[in-house]
C-alpha cells in the first residue's frame, strides 16, 4: 500500500508581510490619485476622448469593440499634425448629463448586404472555408466626432475587412479614419 507524504503545515501571515501587503496597497491608492489628477486638466481641455461603438465588427464581441478601437486610434492620433489627442473606450470616462461623455467619438458599423448567401459553392463547407481563409465582408463606417458635448466633424468610409483584432486592413482603416477625423476637426 502506498503512503501518503506527510502533510506540511503552512505557518500563519507574518506582521511583517501584512504590513509590506498594506503599504504596497496604499501606494497603489497614491498612484491611482495622482494619475487621476493629471488626467483630470487634460479631460477639461478635450485632450482625452472617449470611444463608443454602434453595430457589429465582425471577429469581435460588442463589450471588446471600443477598447480595441481605442488602442488602434491611439497609434493613429500620435501620428497626426492635428493629433495630441488620447482616446479611452468609454465606460472608463465620466457620463455627461444625457449619458454619454462630453468629449467623444462615435463609431457606427453597418455590414453592406452579403448575396453569397443563397448561391452554390464546390468546396469545403463555408464554416470550414471561413475558418480556413477567413469570410470578408463589406462594410460602412461612420465615424462622428464629439466636443463639450457639440457635434464637430463627420467622416465616411466602406472597407473589406476579415475581421478580429489581426485584421491588418481593419488596423490600416481606423489609422485612416482616426487621421481624417482629427484633420477635419482641426479646419
Amino acid at each position: 500500500m502506498p503512503r501518503r507524504p506527510p502533510s506540511v503545515p503552512v505557518p500563519p501571515p507574518s506582521r511583517r508581510g501584512v504590513v509590506l501587503g498594506m503599504a504596497a496597497m496604499a501606494l497603489a491608492g497614491l498612484v491611482f490619485t495622482a494619475l487621476t489628477a493629471a488626467l483630470a486638466p487634460a479631460r477639461a481641455e478635450g485632450g482625452v476622448l472617449a470611444v463608443t461603438a454602434v453595430g457589429d465588427l465582425p471577429g469581435f464581441l460588442p463589450r471588446e469593440v471600443a477598447p480595441f478601437l481605442a488602442i488602434v486610434m491611439n497609434t493613429a492620433g500620435k501620428n497626426t499634425p492635428g493629433g495630441g489627442q488620447s482616446f479611452v473606450a468609454a465606460a472608463s470616462m465620466p457620463d455627461g448629463p444625457d449619458g454619454a461623455a462630453s468629449d467623444r467619438v462615435e463609431w457606427t458599423f453597418r455590414l453592406n448586404p452579403y448575396a453569397a448567401g443563397a448561391s452554390r459553392s464546390v468546396g469545403p463547407p463555408r464554416s470550414a472555408g471561413g475558418r480556413l481563409f477567413g469570410t470578408h465582408r463589406l462594410m460602412s463606417v461612420e465615424l462622428r466626432l464629439y466636443r463639450g458635448g457639440r457635434y464637430q466633424a463627420q467622416v465616411f468610409g466602406q472597407v473589406e475587412v476579415q475581421g478580429g483584432r489581426r485584421d491588418a486592413d481593419l488596423q490600416t482603416f481606423i489609422g485612416d479614419m482616426t487621421r481624417r477625423i482629427l484633420d477635419a476637426a482641426a479646419q
